[in-house]
Parts: structure tokens; C-alpha cells; sequence
């Protein structure tokens, strides 16, 4: 699939039915503030990076909001079918969880940075 600037590609809250593995382009995760449309970029993936594990963990809803920061191109495949997948071949799916919880520790450290950093800046602005 291809994403033009500034295109989603996902919402945060959306059925998780997909998987993307990035080939060219940039891609910014982001969450959703208080503040109706307001988001605070999380993390930026970039070519050879994965995106959208959250086919993988019920209740399968996307956790964060995506979108294409430069022409971006990737390939996708469909999470209830490599779900099923990994049932059947219990090896597959126990080396897909490995990588996705890899993946998905290093987007709870670049939340954890970012909202530090928003944190700080409060403080420092008071």
C-alpha cells in the first residue's frame, strides 16, 4: 500500500486488522490528548520498521493513531489471518511474539520518554 503526506493510516480506537512491515517512508504513531484534535506524536518509524501489532492482542483495536509524514510505501498483511496463523504453527507465532513485543516495549519507552518531556516542559513554563 501506498500513503501520501500527511495520509492515516490508522486511528487510534479502530479495529486492528492489519499489519504493515514499512519499506520507504516515514510514518508518525500518535495519541490522542484531552484536547479534541490535539495529538502527542509518540514515535517515528521509518523504513524496515513494522507497524499495527495490535491485530494480535485482544480486544484488537489500534492503540495509537498513524499516519504517513512523507510519501510512504508498505506491505500489508491481514492480522486475523496471521493470528490464525500462529495457532496453527505455534513456532511461527512464538517468534512473531518475540519481534512484537520487542516492538512493543520500544514504543512504551518512547511514550514514557515523550511524556517526561511533556512533563518537563510544564514544569519548566510555570
Amino acid at each position: 500500500m501506498k500513503f501520501e503526506t500527511g495520509q492515516t493510516i490508522f486511528q487510534e480506537g479502530c479495529p486492528a486488522n492489519r499489519f504493515y512491515l514499512i519499506l520507504s517512508g516515514s510514518v508518525v504513531l500518535e495519541s490522542e490528548l484531552a484536547e479534541p484534535g490535539k495529538m502527542l506524536p509518540v514515535q517515528t518509524l521509518g523504513a524496515g520498521e513494522n507497524l499495527g501489532w495490535s491485530w494480535l492482542f485482544p480486544p484488537y483495536l489500534m492503540h495509537l493513531s498513524a499516519r504517513a509524514l512523507e510519501p510512504t510505501q508498505t506491505i500489508f498483511f491481514y492480522g486475523t489471518r496471521l493470528r490464525e496463523q500462529c495457532e496453527q504453527d505455534h513456532e511461527l507465532g512464538y517468534e512473531l511474539m518475540k519481534r512484537i513485543a520487542e516492538v512493543a516495549t520500544q514504543c512504551l519507552r518512547a511514550t514514557q520518554q515523550r511524556l517526561a518531556e511533556k512533563a518537563n516542559s510544564k514544569t519548566l513554563s510555570s
